[in-house]
Protein backbone atom coordinates (compact mmCIF):
# COMPACT_ATOMS: atom_id res chain seq x y z
CA UNK A 1 0.00 0.00 0.00
CA UNK A 2 1.47 3.42 -0.92
CA UNK A 3 2.59 5.49 2.02
CA UNK A 4 0.48 8.45 3.01
CA UNK A 5 1.99 11.90 2.62
CA UNK A 6 -0.68 13.66 4.63
CA UNK A 7 -0.31 15.10 8.12
CA UNK A 8 3.44 14.55 8.15
CA UNK A 9 5.32 16.04 11.09
CA UNK A 10 8.25 18.10 9.82
CA UNK A 11 11.19 19.31 11.85
CA UNK A 12 12.06 22.99 11.75
CA UNK A 13 15.17 22.60 13.89
CA UNK A 14 17.43 23.79 11.07
CA UNK A 15 15.40 26.92 10.39
CA UNK A 16 14.08 27.78 13.84
CA UNK A 17 14.89 30.27 16.61
CA UNK A 18 13.76 33.75 15.51
CA UNK A 19 10.17 33.85 14.31
CA UNK A 20 9.59 30.12 14.57
CA UNK A 21 5.84 30.58 14.92
CA UNK A 22 5.62 32.49 11.63
CA UNK A 23 7.76 29.88 9.89
CA UNK A 24 5.56 27.04 11.12
CA UNK A 25 2.49 28.96 9.97
CA UNK A 26 4.01 29.39 6.49
CA UNK A 27 4.86 25.68 6.30
CA UNK A 28 1.27 24.77 7.20
CA UNK A 29 -0.22 27.28 4.74
CA UNK A 30 1.94 26.02 1.86
CA UNK A 31 1.02 22.41 2.58
CA UNK A 32 -2.67 23.33 2.65
CA UNK A 33 -2.26 25.15 -0.67
CA UNK A 34 -0.71 22.02 -2.22
CA UNK A 35 -3.97 20.22 -1.61
CA UNK A 36 -6.27 23.11 -2.45
CA UNK A 37 -5.00 24.51 -5.76
CA UNK A 38 -4.63 22.75 -9.10
CA UNK A 39 -1.17 24.08 -9.91
CA UNK A 40 1.96 25.32 -8.16
CA UNK A 41 4.62 27.46 -9.85
CA UNK A 42 8.07 28.52 -8.76
CA UNK A 43 8.64 32.03 -10.11
CA UNK A 44 11.83 34.03 -10.18
CA UNK A 45 11.59 37.79 -9.79
CA UNK A 46 13.67 40.89 -10.43
CA UNK A 47 13.42 44.36 -8.90
CA UNK A 48 11.01 43.26 -6.19
CA UNK A 49 9.49 46.07 -4.16
CA UNK A 50 6.46 45.98 -1.90
CA UNK A 51 4.29 48.36 -3.97
CA UNK A 52 4.45 46.62 -7.36
CA UNK A 53 4.24 43.17 -5.77
CA UNK A 54 1.10 44.14 -3.83
CA UNK A 55 -0.52 45.22 -7.12
CA UNK A 56 0.20 41.81 -8.61
CA UNK A 57 -1.07 40.00 -5.49
CA UNK A 58 -4.29 41.99 -5.41
CA UNK A 59 -4.93 41.37 -9.11
CA UNK A 60 -5.15 37.57 -8.65
CA UNK A 61 -6.10 37.13 -5.01
CA UNK A 62 -9.56 35.75 -5.92
CA UNK A 63 -8.14 32.58 -7.47
CA UNK A 64 -4.43 32.40 -6.57
CA UNK A 65 -2.04 32.79 -3.68
CA UNK A 66 1.60 33.91 -3.51
CA UNK A 67 4.15 32.82 -0.92
CA UNK A 68 7.39 34.71 -0.53
CA UNK A 69 9.75 34.24 2.38
CA UNK A 70 12.79 32.30 3.50
CA UNK A 71 13.66 29.79 0.82
CA UNK A 72 14.69 27.14 3.34
CA UNK A 73 11.32 27.40 5.08
CA UNK A 74 9.49 26.92 1.78
CA UNK A 75 11.77 23.96 1.04
CA UNK A 76 10.75 22.39 4.34
CA UNK A 77 7.09 22.90 3.45
CA UNK A 78 7.43 21.17 0.09
CA UNK A 79 9.96 18.63 1.26
CA UNK A 80 13.62 18.46 0.35
CA UNK A 81 13.53 14.76 -0.56
CA UNK A 82 10.93 12.13 -1.49
CA UNK A 83 10.90 11.03 2.16
CA UNK A 84 10.07 14.55 3.41
CA UNK A 85 7.52 15.67 0.81
CA UNK A 86 3.85 15.87 1.73
CA UNK A 87 2.58 15.61 -1.87
CA UNK A 88 3.88 13.62 -4.84
CA UNK A 89 6.92 15.21 -6.48
CA UNK A 90 6.63 18.39 -4.40
CA UNK A 91 10.28 18.01 -3.41
CA UNK A 92 11.32 18.51 -7.05
CA UNK A 93 10.33 22.17 -6.73
CA UNK A 94 12.64 22.71 -3.75
CA UNK A 95 15.86 22.83 -5.77
CA UNK A 96 14.49 25.95 -7.47
CA UNK A 97 13.89 27.70 -4.16
CA UNK A 98 17.20 29.51 -4.24
CA UNK A 99 17.96 33.12 -4.98
CA UNK A 100 15.09 35.51 -5.66
CA UNK A 101 12.03 33.31 -6.03
CA UNK A 102 8.48 32.86 -4.79
CA UNK A 103 5.70 30.26 -4.95
CA UNK A 104 2.41 30.78 -6.75
CA UNK A 105 -0.53 28.45 -6.11
CA UNK A 106 -3.39 28.84 -8.54
CA UNK A 107 -6.24 27.16 -10.38
CA UNK A 108 -5.15 28.93 -13.56
CA UNK A 109 -3.34 27.14 -16.39
CA UNK A 110 0.30 27.84 -17.23
CA UNK A 111 -0.82 29.70 -20.35
CA UNK A 112 -3.08 31.97 -18.28
CA UNK A 113 -0.34 32.56 -15.70
CA UNK A 114 2.16 33.46 -18.43
CA UNK A 115 -0.32 35.88 -20.00
CA UNK A 116 -0.86 37.51 -16.61
CA UNK A 117 2.89 37.82 -16.00
CA UNK A 118 3.46 39.35 -19.43
CA UNK A 119 0.89 42.04 -18.69
CA UNK A 120 2.28 42.95 -15.25
CA UNK A 121 5.81 44.21 -15.82
CA UNK A 122 5.63 47.10 -13.37
CA UNK A 123 8.10 50.00 -13.89
CA UNK A 124 10.15 50.87 -10.82
CA UNK A 125 13.21 52.77 -9.64
CA UNK A 126 16.53 51.02 -10.07
CA UNK A 127 18.52 49.94 -7.04
CA UNK A 128 22.27 50.20 -6.53
CA UNK A 129 24.08 47.69 -8.71
CA UNK A 130 21.55 47.82 -11.54
CA UNK A 131 22.63 48.96 -14.99
CA UNK A 132 21.49 52.37 -16.24
CA UNK A 133 19.23 51.85 -19.24
CA UNK A 134 19.84 55.35 -20.63
CA UNK A 135 21.92 58.45 -20.00
CA UNK A 136 20.68 61.20 -17.68
CA UNK A 137 22.35 64.59 -18.13
CA UNK A 138 21.69 67.79 -16.18
CA UNK A 139 22.67 71.20 -17.55
CA UNK A 140 24.28 73.74 -15.24
CA UNK A 141 22.08 76.53 -13.92
CA UNK A 142 18.85 76.70 -11.97
CA UNK A 143 16.48 75.05 -14.47
CA UNK A 144 17.55 71.43 -13.96
CA UNK A 145 16.42 71.36 -10.32
CA UNK A 146 13.84 74.13 -10.32
CA UNK A 147 11.05 71.76 -9.27
CA UNK A 148 12.68 71.28 -5.84
CA UNK A 149 12.50 73.62 -2.88
CA UNK A 150 15.62 75.25 -1.52
CA UNK A 151 15.53 72.93 1.49
CA UNK A 152 16.59 70.05 -0.77
CA UNK A 153 19.91 71.67 -1.72
CA UNK A 154 22.01 70.14 1.12
CA UNK A 155 20.64 66.69 0.26
CA UNK A 156 21.51 67.04 -3.43
CA UNK A 157 24.99 68.13 -2.42
CA UNK A 158 25.25 65.14 -0.08
CA UNK A 159 24.41 62.85 -2.98
CA UNK A 160 27.30 64.30 -4.98
CA UNK A 161 25.70 66.95 -7.17
CA UNK A 162 27.63 70.25 -7.39
CA UNK A 163 24.93 72.59 -6.09
CA UNK A 164 24.48 75.80 -4.13
CA UNK A 165 21.62 78.13 -3.27
CA UNK A 166 21.15 81.13 -5.55
CA UNK A 167 18.32 83.49 -4.59
CA UNK A 168 16.49 80.63 -2.83
CA UNK A 169 16.84 78.43 -5.92
CA UNK A 170 19.01 75.35 -6.28
CA UNK A 171 21.75 76.05 -8.79
CA UNK A 172 23.75 73.30 -10.48
CA UNK A 173 27.30 74.63 -10.77
CA UNK A 174 28.41 72.46 -13.69
CA UNK A 175 27.03 70.26 -16.45
CA UNK A 176 26.57 66.86 -14.83
CA UNK A 177 26.00 63.32 -16.01
CA UNK A 178 23.91 61.64 -13.31
CA UNK A 179 24.60 58.37 -15.13
CA UNK A 180 25.55 57.04 -18.52
CA UNK A 181 23.83 54.17 -20.28
CA UNK A 182 25.34 50.89 -19.12
CA UNK A 183 26.76 52.29 -15.87
CA UNK A 184 26.40 50.15 -12.75
CA UNK A 185 24.47 52.49 -10.50
CA UNK A 186 25.74 53.54 -7.08
CA UNK A 187 23.48 54.13 -4.09
CA UNK A 188 23.76 57.89 -4.63
CA UNK A 189 22.92 57.65 -8.33
CA UNK A 190 19.89 55.52 -7.55
CA UNK A 191 18.61 58.10 -5.07
CA UNK A 192 19.14 60.99 -7.49
CA UNK A 193 17.35 59.14 -10.30
CA UNK A 194 14.42 58.43 -7.99
CA UNK A 195 14.20 62.10 -7.01
CA UNK A 196 14.24 63.05 -10.68
CA UNK A 197 11.56 60.50 -11.53
CA UNK A 198 13.61 58.19 -13.77
CA UNK A 199 12.34 54.61 -13.57
CA UNK A 200 15.03 52.38 -15.05
CA UNK A 201 13.89 49.05 -13.64
CA UNK A 202 10.92 46.74 -14.07
CA UNK A 203 9.39 44.33 -11.59
CA UNK A 204 9.23 41.07 -13.55
CA UNK A 205 8.26 37.47 -12.86
CA UNK A 206 9.30 34.35 -14.77
CA UNK A 207 8.08 30.75 -14.55
CA UNK A 208 10.85 28.30 -13.63
CA UNK A 209 8.94 25.09 -12.94
CA UNK A 210 5.36 23.98 -12.32
CA UNK A 211 3.60 21.11 -10.58
CA UNK A 212 0.07 19.91 -11.20
CA UNK A 213 -2.06 18.66 -8.32
CA UNK A 214 -1.55 15.02 -9.35
CA UNK A 215 2.21 15.47 -9.25
CA UNK A 216 3.12 16.12 -12.89
CA UNK A 217 6.21 18.34 -13.14
CA UNK A 218 7.07 20.69 -16.00
CA UNK A 219 10.42 22.46 -16.06
CA UNK A 220 10.81 25.48 -18.33
CA UNK A 221 13.87 26.41 -20.34
CA UNK A 222 14.11 29.54 -18.20
CA UNK A 223 14.21 27.29 -15.15
CA UNK A 224 17.13 25.29 -16.51
CA UNK A 225 19.02 28.48 -17.27
CA UNK A 226 18.23 29.85 -13.80
CA UNK A 227 19.75 26.83 -12.06
CA UNK A 228 22.80 26.95 -14.30
CA UNK A 229 23.29 30.64 -13.57
CA UNK A 230 23.01 30.17 -9.80
CA UNK A 231 25.46 27.30 -9.67
CA UNK A 232 25.49 24.40 -7.26
CA UNK A 233 26.78 26.40 -4.30
CA UNK A 234 23.80 28.76 -3.89
CA UNK A 235 21.58 27.88 -0.95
Amino acid sequence: MPRSKRNKVLSLTKVKKKGRGAKEEMVESIQQALGKFKNCFVLSFENMRTGPFKKVQNAIRDHSKFFIGKNKVMQVALGRSPEEETADNAHLLSKYLRGQVCLLFTDQTEKAVQKFIDSHHEPDYAKAGAKATYTVFLQKGTEALEAYGHGMEPYFRQLGLPTKLNMQKIELLADTFVCREGDELTVEQGKILKLLGHQMAKFTLEILISREKKGKIKETEAGKQYLAKLGDDVQ
